[in-house]
Parts: structure tokens; sequence; C-alpha cells
């Protein structure tokens, strides 16, 4: 149920309660809207590759199913969703990087959706941070059952370990984030990869997915968003079930 009751309520009490009927309305147009766009993907896109899958990435996890992990945070953790693949590829594409250059890392990476698709590019690495036994234990399995005539990148690992132990790989980064836990959280390891970023003279790109707090990152003087190509920004309007940020670090900010 999205309402505690079918009543519709009296909204000429204040405009504070029709304003507050109106958000809650508009957020449950979204979900709808999200809900349909995952339903439309997952028939139209996931069977084609749940073949080449050895379980399937596809489905929800939630919090209390995330057991047993790996981590200090956990009670800071969201629920598991995999992105959308068309979706990643179409952010992929719109980088404009020499992937070669780069290596990728999904910060809650699942059962290895993201990694997979990330390795179909030539990046030097693509790594998957998840906290999750069970979770990274599939993504195992998939990374090693996929089809390796489809994989560019040679390196691709599910890494069970918390996000904050992760040690930053070496050379530029694609940092990527699918709303996994608490902003709080996200901020820290956001500023961990800056900060070897810094220390190093690397380039990070920062992917964020789902954001529940759209200018978190934005406060931080030592990112700029990213702009991408007008067709990017069209199609993430019209298909993405849910809007994305993305940053870079300013090269010569400390």
């Amino acid at each position: 149920m999205f309402f505690a009751s079918k009543r519709m309520p009296n909204y000429r009490h204040s405009e504070g309660t029709r304003g507050q009927y109106f958000r809650r309305l508009w957020e449950l147009m979204r979900h709808i809207r999200a809900m349909s766009l995952y339903h439309t993907y997952s028939l139209l896109w996931d069977r084609k590759f749940e073949g080449m899958e050895q379980i399937a990435t596809r489905g929800t996890v939630f919090p209390d199913q995330l057991s047993p992990v790996n981590s200090a945070h956990a009670n800071l953790t969201y629920e598991y969703g995999p992105s959308p693949r068309p979706v990643v590829e179409w952010l992929l594409k719109a980088l404009k990087v020499d992937f070669s250059q780069y290596s990728f890392v999904d910060i809650g990476s699942g059962r290895g959706r993201v990694l997979l698709t990330a390795a179909t590019k030539p990046f030097k690495q693509v790594h998957g941070v998840e906290f999750c036994s069970v979770l990274h234990e599939q993504a195992s399995r998939n990374i090693a059952g996929y089809p390796g005539e489809r994989l560019q990148c040679r390196d691709v690992q599910s890494i069970l370990c918390d996000a904050l132990d992760y040690e930053v790989p070496e050379g530029n980064c694609v940092l990527y984030f699918f709303n996994p836990f608490d902003v709080q959280l996200v901020e820290r390891v956001v500023t961990k990869f800056l900060d070897s970023a810094a220390r190093n003279g690397n380039r990070v790109i920062v992917i964020y997915y789902n954001s529940k707090v759209p200018e978190l990152l934005s406060g931080d003087r030592r990112l700029a968003f990213r702009p991408l190509s007008k067709l990017c920004r069209l199609r993430l309007k019209l298909f993405s079930p849910h809007p994305v940020q993305v940053y870079e670090r300013v090269v010569g900010e400390a």
C-alpha cells in the first residue's frame, strides 16, 4: 500500500497540508514510473543476458536479507537492486574517455551486473566492492562463468570488504554508486578516492545514480559536474528510472 488510509484527506485545513499531499502524490507517480521502467527493462533486456549469467542479477534484496556481512557499517546500508543495463551503457558511452586509462569501481556491486557491463569496455580493471558475502559469492560465480569473448577487460573481480577498507587502485578511476548506503558514508568513500587522487595527480569520475540527496557532492570544491551529451541527457530524462549526477575531480584542487 502506498497510503495508510483509502480516505482522501481534507486539504482545506492548511496550505502546508495541501503541499505535503502533492509532494507525496509526486513521489508516488515517480515510484510508479520507475517500477514500470524496471519491469520493461526486465522483459526486454534481462532475459537476453540471463542465459550468460550463472545466477540472475535481477531482483531486490532487502537489508534484513543482507547477511552475513563484512562491514562495520551494515546499519547504514539500503536494499540491493541492480542498475538497468541500458542506463549503465549510456553513461559509460557518454564519458568519452579512453577506458584503458581508467579503472572502474562499483561500490555496492551486488551480483555483478554493473561489473559485467563495464567489463565489456577495455578498462584497466573492473572491481566491485560488496559487503554481503552471499551477493559477493554470486557475483564471483557470474564473473567466472560469463562468456570470455564478450569481455574486453580481463581483470574483473568482486571484492568482499567494507567500502572504507577497499584499497583505492592506482591511476585514474571511474567510481560508481547506485545509492548503496547512507549519504554520509558515500561522502567518506568519495573523499578517500579524492585524497588518493590528489596525492598521485589522478583523475576521478563519480557516477552517482539515484542519489537521495542530489546536491550531496556538489559542495566539495574538488568536484565539478561533468556535462553529458544532449543525447545522453535526453535518454536519461525519458527512459531512466532514476536521476543521475556525474562529477569529475577538478585537477589542481588538493
